[in-house]
């Protein structure tokens, strides 16, 4: 490195990690990989990106190199992928949520977790040291969606117990692929003799519009293929069981 610049020995051209590795040694000490270039490094935005790199507040520019200025320099928010010193993927979703766009961001977080990139402990203490940075409030707001869909796997898991607490109802198949109308869905318990489908939602008061008009959607597309559908809430599986019980008795025909 001379001058801010790095050098290329040879005809090839720089691999992709060759050049995001230039990069950041041309910004200098504690400089590193962020925002969309890591994306594209580790997969969870795999868009081709020019290099970027986040560094301390004070850099020279570097030709070629989108450069970000932070404060924000806690060690948890930085580490080393394939050799070259990037953001953490927490860091780098809340990055990504100050220059993307809502429906975009919720596409990276998706592909995050389908990576295995995902850590929702870590995410939610990077948006709890952001302090209102730009992007803090879209990733939140995501954030919300994975702690409602965590609870409902317990909301599940408690149906389930609640369920097997009844010896008289046979067991459901669970997380089935049920056709609709035009569609397939998948659904919490499907009873396929009696062609009950049953969704747990424990957060019927706290869903977005847009989840309420999708179930809506979904509901109405079991029906018109002739299937009953009962939503439960976690009051219904958890506080009012015994009462719970009986719809479903009721539904399945159970005297």
């Amino acid at each position: 490195m001379h001058g801010g610049h790095v050098y290329s020995m040879g005809e090839s051209p720089l691999s992709r990690q060759g050049r995001y590795l230039a990069a950041v040694m041309a910004c200098g000490p504690g400089a590193a990989l962020s925002h969309r270039a890591m994306g594209n490094l580790v997969g969870i935005r795999p868009a081709d990106a020019p290099p970027e790199v986040t560094v301390p507040c004070v850099s020279r520019e570097v030709p070629g190199v989108r450069i970000h200025r932070t404060r924000m320099l806690d060690p948890r928010d930085f580490t080393v992928f394939d050799g070259i010193p990037v953001t953490s993927v927490a860091r780098t979703l809340l990055d990504l949520a100050g220059v993307l766009r809502a429906s975009d961001l919720e596409v990276v977080v998706d592909r995050a977790e389908r990576l295995g990139l995902f850590d929702l402990d870590a995410v939610v203490d990077v948006v709890g040291r952001a302090r209102g940075r730009k992007g803090a409030r879209a990733l939140r707001n995501i954030l919300q969606t994975y702690e409602r869909s965590t609870q409902r796997s317990e909301l599940e898991r408690a149906f389930k117990v609640l369920l097997e607490s009844a010896h008289d109802i046979p067991s459901p198949f669970f997380n089935a692929l049920v056709h609709g109308n035009i569609a397939t869905h998948e659904v919490d318990a499907y009873w396929e003799a009696q062609r009950l489908v049953v969704q747990v939602d424990g957060f019927a008061f706290h869903r977005t519009r847009r989840e309420r008009e999708k179930d809506a959607l979904s509901d109405g597309d079991l029906e018109l293929a002739g299937h009953r559908v009962m939503r439960l809430t976690w009051d219904d599986v958890t506080v009012n069981g015994e009462v719970t019980l009986r719809r479903v008795r009721l539904a399945l025909g159970i005297p």
